[in-house]
Formats: C-alpha cells, structure tokens, sequence
C-alpha cells in the first residue's frame, strides 16, 4: 500500500511539473511586453538573466542554442526540489529514478551534440596532447573514457542524495516534534519546531545550489563538445 502511494505521488508530481517548466518556458519569455511592471515577471526575467549570465560566462557563442534546454532543466529541477518543502508536497529529485533520467538523458544528448558538431574528431576529445610516451597515453585514454562514462552517475547521484539526505532529515525531526507534541512537554516542545525551521531555510538554499550545480556541469559538458582539442 505504501509503494502504491508513492508511486502515485510520484507519477501525480512528475505530471505537475513538468507542464509548469515547459509554460514558465513558454508563456513567460521577456518578449512578452503585456507583463511588464508584473512583480512575477519581474522574477522571472532576473532569473532568466542570472541563468543566462553564468551561460555566457562558461560556454562559447556557438553553443547559445542549446540555452532554452538549460531554462528547462533549470526551471525543473528548481521547482522539484521546491516543492518538496511544501506540506504534503512530494520532491521527485529525492527519487534516483528521476534523476538518473535527467543526468543520462542530457549526457546522451550531449554525446550527440559532439558528434554533430564533431564527427569522428570527437576521439581527440579523450587524447591528451601533451604526452608522447605510448604506454601513459593509453593508460590516460582509458582515465579520460572512464571519467566520461561516470559524468551521468555524478551528475543523477549527486542530485539524489542531496536531496534525499535533507528531506530524510526533516521527517525525521518532524515525527519527532509530533511525538514531542503528543506528550504535552512543554518545556522543550519548541526546541525540535525551531531546529525544523533552519532545517527547511538550509534544504531552501540546498535546493538552488543543487539545481546551479546541475546546470552548471551540462553547460560545461556542452561547451567541451565545442572544444573537443582543448
């Protein structure tokens, strides 16, 4: 019983937030003139800007199509681990699932971008130039396709855990406060609701550098795919 309602709590979210990405994407661009003086569109364009500032500031101009991805995945996996601070809400980023779906997608659509862009030149992207010696190239050729493959595991587990470990934290404290409550101890009822407090302010900041980070790393995984010799 307690699978099935995760399952759909699961399914219930998923269904939720990602049409809310794709409409913040779409419905809410800084074309749109009628929104100007909105207090809600003025967050969005400060966030649209910050997302593409630190864009710009990693990769090169050629790889400026692929921004609207970025505000998606952004804008996603922001609102997922958000919502999980909710009461009653349910953070599909604490699901590896999920977040294994996102890191593999976008390292298969990274893969691909390099060999459109690259073709079979691609290889020198896992050859260091500067070593001449047979027997360490090799061996540095198999660390560089090994660190590669691992780029998707880091980047779902990472996100994972981090959310995982807070939410896991805040329950835990939450029951216990219950329990604090339903044994009337006055003296020291307050103690668990405060340390629950800064735990949500801490798992709020959580939440956005978790969701900088994974955007951060797919931008710098793009931009590698334009500067494959390098």
């Amino acid at each position: 019983m307690l699978q099935a309602e995760i399952v759909l709590n699961y399914l219930l979210w998923t269904l939720v937030l990602m049409p809310i990405s794709v409409l913040l994407l779409i419905l809410f661009p800084l074309r749109y003139s009628f929104l100007s003086g909105n207090s809600w569109n003025f967050i969005l364009e400060s966030l649209y800007k910050y997302i593409l500032g630190f864009f710009k500031s990693i990769s090169n101009f050629a790889a400026i199509k692929y921004f609207p991805y970025i505000v998606l995945l952004f804008s996603f996996v922001l609102f997922s681990n958000l919502l999980g601070l909710v009461p009653y809400g349910f953070t599909i980023t604490s699901q590896i699932l999920t977040t294994f779906l996102l890191s593999i997608s976008t390292f298969i659509g990274v893969t691909l971008i390099g060999f459109y862009n690259n073709k079979f030149n691609l290889v020198k992207f896992f050859i260091p130039s500067s070593v001449s010696q047979p027997a360490l190239l090799g061996f540095l050729v198999i660390i560089e396709i090994l660190s590669y493959i691992i780029r998707p595991f880091s980047l779902g587990i990472r996100l994972f855990a981090n959310m995982l470990a807070g939410h896991t934290l805040i329950f835990i404290l939450g029951n216990f406060a219950y329990s604090i409550v339903l044994k009337n101890i006055v003296l020291i009822m307050f103690i668990p609701f405060a340390v629950i407090l800064l735990i949500m302010l801490l798992e709020f900041c959580i939440a956005f550098i978790q969701t900088y980070v994974f955007c951060i790393l797919t931008i710098i995984y793009i931009n590698d795919m334009f500067n494959v010799s390098h």
